[in-house]
């Protein structure tokens, strides 16, 4: 459950900040075929402006995955088993991002 808690602290920590509660993470299945779609709205976070080229990876109908930032979101979506891959792809490029720019990730105190 760490990425569930990564991705609540996250979200929380934006929304103590000031953000609009309404920006956030969706999470959905497809409705085209199998899978997931994970959306992460940027704006008024430090992620804002962020470009990331689109990833992609697996080739096949039971085996894929990929993501892209666009229009200021994170956007991944994969197949039925890759949720949690998804959602670390997103924390990842995160705390990357925010290592980068001398800040350290915001994690929630237990």
């Amino acid at each position: 459950m760490e990425v569930l808690e990564r991705i609540q602290a996250w979200h929380k920590a934006q929304v103590e900040r000031g953000r609009d509660p309404t920006l956030g993470v969706r999470i959905e299945t497809l409705r085209e075929r199998p899978g997931w779609s994970v959306q992460i709205d940027l704006a008024g976070t430090q992620l804002s402006g962020l470009t990331l080229a689109p990833y992609k990876e697996g080739a096949t109908d039971r085996d894929w995955l990929a993501y892209r930032i666009k229009d200021d979101r994170f956007e991944g979506i994969g197949d039925p088993t890759k949720l949690q891959a998804l959602l670390f792809a997103f924390l990842d490029l995160a705390d990357r991002t925010l290592a980068g720019l001398g800040r350290a990730p915001q994690r929630e105190k237990r």
